[in-house]
């Protein structure tokens, strides 16, 4: 496991170092978008996971540099359809967005080997310590070739190895499984569930806000912020008569 958060301090010397240059932006972040390609998603319903991916990323993805990203598609087996590219622009994201339009579902099977995806991701990672590595996995279901993601870290594949690898974390989300995937690992590591492929751009978006360090408060969360506010005020207000 690289040890990025212990690489902090490091980071900031190197700011301080680099400012008021033109040097291009680190890369903070390393995300490889593992997708499901299996058997079992029909081409409408692949038609709408790719359509997700294009929406999420167009509105979601920083175009400062500070991102990376690859793609696995995977089923019996997996492959690396784009390598890890820095996204510097709008036109890096929009290029990246617009692959996933023409992203075709066959070439790999159709079973599931989730451990087959993990293991072409974390390939596509480096070992520099100052950049996050995240392992990005969405799956219809639970893996039934390959070995099992959520094994130890002994067996090349699982959550877990890459981890103890180049990936910092692994995340996954579920798509209509009724539970979430049980292999998310590493530290602040997560799993999502969307109920149906319908519902699977959404919940890729709140998906990648958090990974990315975008994440907002619930507009139920600021609502009650807000009034939390107005009953301190009026309470100040009390206090003054008073």
């Amino acid at each position: 496991m690289k040890k990025w958060l212990m690489g902090a301090a490091a980071a900031g010397i190197a700011a301080v170092s680099f400012s008021g240059t033109a040097s291009a932006v680190p890369v903070a972040l390393e995300l490889a978008l593992v997708v499901d390609a299996s058997g079992s998603i029909s081409s409408s319903n692949w038609n709408l996971q790719m359509t997700g991916y294009h929406n999420a990323l167009t509105s979601v993805l920083p175009t400062d540099g500070s991102v990376a990203v690859s793609v696995i598609r995977f089923a019996t087996n997996a492959s690396v359809v784009r390598s890890m590219t820095q996204i510097n622009s709008a036109g890096d994201r929009d290029a990246l967005a617009d692959f996933f339009l023409t992203l075709s579902q066959s070439g790999n099977g159709n079973s599931t080997c989730i451990s087959c995806g993990i293991f072409s991701g974390e390939g596509t990672l480096d070992s520099d310590p100052l950049t996050k590595g995240v392992i990005d996995v969405s799956t219809d279901g639970e893996w039934n070739t390959g070995v099992d993601p959520n094994g130890p870290a002994g067996t090349s594949g699982t959550a877990e190895w890459a981890v103890a690898n180049d990936a910092d974390v692994v995340n996954a989300l579920g798509i209509g499984t009724g539970t979430a995937p049980n292999f998310a690992h590493g530290p602040g590591s997560f799993s999502l569930l969307a109920d149906s492929f319908a519902d699977f751009e959404a919940t890729l978006r709140t998906k990648l806000l958090r990974e990315t360090g975008q994440d907002v408060p619930e507009p139920a969360a600021l609502a009650m912020f807000g009034a939390m506010l107005v009953g301190l005020g009026a309470l100040g207000r009390r206090r003054r008569r008073a």
